[in-house]
């Protein structure tokens, strides 16, 4: 019967680990402390000896469970930089190249909602790397490094943009840099183009032709805007700052487009025909957005926002079919701008 409990006590164990291991990266030594302080808590090692000799588990015993654990889930269990992790998610084993393509090509056809679209980048990062790290643990290097090269030729090959498009290029270790910095809340330098910044960084905003750090500068409670591909040597220092209230969700949404002229309004636009009301109830505009059906049948849309450089831009694609109405602000941008396109073409013939 003993030998049965002790059997039933190692299984408890082991169980005991593999939730740990679920729970959260643990190296070698962390699985011995782990296992030495169960082993005595189960009496496998009665507690006066334990104290005494300092106990712990022999390196062959980690050697053991993982192994046991390795063999059960396979490359579900991660190891990165000396540490061990259970992705119990039930990570897809068919997942390939054609499935992170679809997921690019998702991600820019919704570029009118930029959550969304963030959400998407994250989730194809996180499926790219679970798939380039098991082929990284199942082929041998060189195998898996070509067929990572593969991989990514396929998924560029078989993308196409239509239409006009920024190419948005960044140093992703300055990304990874503002990324930490960010969530430690703390300063950053880093050379933008030719000139030292020392910035609070706040947050990241992807805009329609680049991509953003938002950051007070030192000494300023106004955000600016950095554009990430003209970010160099970023370095996180150990000074601390308060962000206060500020978030960049909350920000974005006062903003129409990525200029923000410090001031919101309160925005509306008209529909008159039927048909581009049909199409127009498609579309996000803007976080705040408020869509009222007329009495005379035509459609008022309203929003509170800045942003009326990039309003009007935006309007001008709608070729007349949406009427700006309010504010005066935006009747005077949206008609200087046409005048400056009309101009721009009138010793043409």
């Amino acid at each position: 019967m003993s030998e049965s409990r002790n059997n039933y006590k190692k299984v408890d164990i082991h169980l005991e680990l593999i939730n740990e291991l679920r729970k959260r990266y643990m190296t070698r030594q962390d699985i011995r402390d782990f296992l030495s302080a169960r082993y005595i808590s189960y009496g496998k090692v009665p507690s006066k000896i334990a104290n005494v000799f300092d106990y712990k588990v022999c390196e062959r015993t980690v050697k053991r469970e993982l192994e046991s654990i390795a063999d059960k889930y396979q490359d579900q269990l991660d190891y990165v930089n000396g540490a061990y992790k259970l992705d119990l998610n039930d990570f897809p084993d068919t997942l390939d190249e054609t499935e992170i393509q679809a997921l690019e090509i998702a991600i820019q056809k919704i570029s009118y909602n930029k959550n969304a679209q963030n959400i998407l980048k994250n989730l194809k990062a996180k499926l790219t790397t679970k798939l380039y790290n098991k082929i990284n643990r199942v082929e041998l290097k060189n195998t898996a490094t070509r067929k990572i090269n593969e991989i990514d030729q396929k998924v560029n090959v078989n993308f196409a943009y239509i239409g006009p498009h920024h190419i948005t290029m960044f140093d992703t270790n300055v990304k990874s840099v503002l990324d930490s910095a960010i969530i430690n809340l703390h300063e950053v330098e880093f050379m933008y183009k030719t000139n030292k910044k020392l910035v609070q960084p706040l947050g990241i905003l992807y805009g329609p032709n680049n991509v953003y750090l938002i950051a007070y500068p030192k000494d300023d409670d106004k955000p600016w805007h950095y554009i990430l591909s003209d970010i160099k040597n970023a370095v996180e220092t150990d000074i601390s700052f308060d962000p206060g209230d500020f978030s960049i969700q909350e920000y974005a949404n006062s903003m129409f487009g990525i200029y923000d002229e410090g001031k919101v309004y309160n925005v509306e636009w008209l529909v008159k025909d039927p048909n581009i009301i049909k199409i127009v109830k498609q579309y996000q505009f803007h976080p705040t957005q408020k869509l009222i059906t007329n009495t005379d049948g035509t459609l008022t849309i309203k929003m509170r926002t800045g942003g009326l450089r990039a309003m009007s831009i935006y309007l001008t694609q709608w070729r007349g079919d949406i009427i700006p109405i309010k504010p005066k602000e935006l009747l005077i941008e949206y008609r200087n701008l046409l005048k400056r396109c009309e101009k721009s073409i009138e010793d043409i013939k």
